[in-house]
C-alpha cells in the first residue's frame, strides 16, 4: 500500500475497464481555486493532483464514486459530517455510505478520512491508500471491512 498518487492514477488509467470506473475529465486550476474559496479550505495535494486528472469518478462496483468538486459545493451540511468545513468526497450507491474529509485549514497536508455510520471511524491520512483499500476489495471486502477493522481497534482501545 505503499503506492503514491500519481501511481493509483496510472493504475485507474490503464485498467479503468477492467476496474469498471468511467473517470470525468480533470478540473481546471479556475475550478480547484474556486473550490477551495467556496470551501474555506485548501486541498491537500493528493487531493488536488486527482481532481485535476479526474473531476471525480464512478464505478460498477455498487455505483462508488468519487464526488466532484461542484457536486461536493452543491451539497449542504449535514449531521454525518464532523466539523462545519468537512465535506463528503465518496460514496456509494447514491448516498448511502459517504467517506468524509476533515482539513486542518491552517495545514492542508494534516487532513483525515473518516467514514460516519454508528460513530466516527478514522480510516487514513492518505487518499492513495483509501483508493488502494478500494481499488484492491471493492466497497465490501475493502473499504467496509477497513472500516470494521478500525472500529475493533478503536474499542479495544477504549
Amino acid at each position: 500500500m505503499n503506492q503514491d498518487i500519481h501511481q493509483i492514477i496510472r493504475i485507474i488509467e490503464s485498467k479503468s475497464e477492467k476496474l469498471g470506473i468511467t473517470t470525468y475529465s480533470g478540473a481546471t486550476e479556475k475550478e480547484v481555486d474556486e473550490f477551495e474559496r467556496k470551501k474555506g479550505i485548501k486541498l491537500p495535494s493528493e487531493f488536488r493532483t486527482l481532481y485535476k486528472k479526474f473531476n471525480g469518478f464512478e464505478s460498477d462496483e455498487d455505483m462508488f464514486r468519487i464526488i466532484p468538486l461542484e457536486e461536493i459545493i452543491e451539497n449542504k451540511t449535514d449531521e454525518y459530517l464532523s466539523n462545519k468545513s468537512d465535506f463528503h468526497f465518496a460514496e456509494y450507491m447514491i448516498y448511502c455510505d459517504m467517506w468524509q474529509i476533515s482539513v486542518n485549514p491552517k495545514l492542508p497536508e494534516n487532513y483525515v478520512i473518516y467514514n460516519t455510520a454508528d460513530d466516527v471511524i478514522e480510516l487514513t491520512n492518505s487518499l492513495s491508500e483509501f483508493l488502494t483499500v478500494f481499488l484492491e476489495g471493492g466497497v465490501f471486502d475493502g473499504l467496509f471491512n477497513w472500516r470494521e477493522k478500525k472500529s475493533i481497534t478503536k474499542a479495544k482501545k477504549s
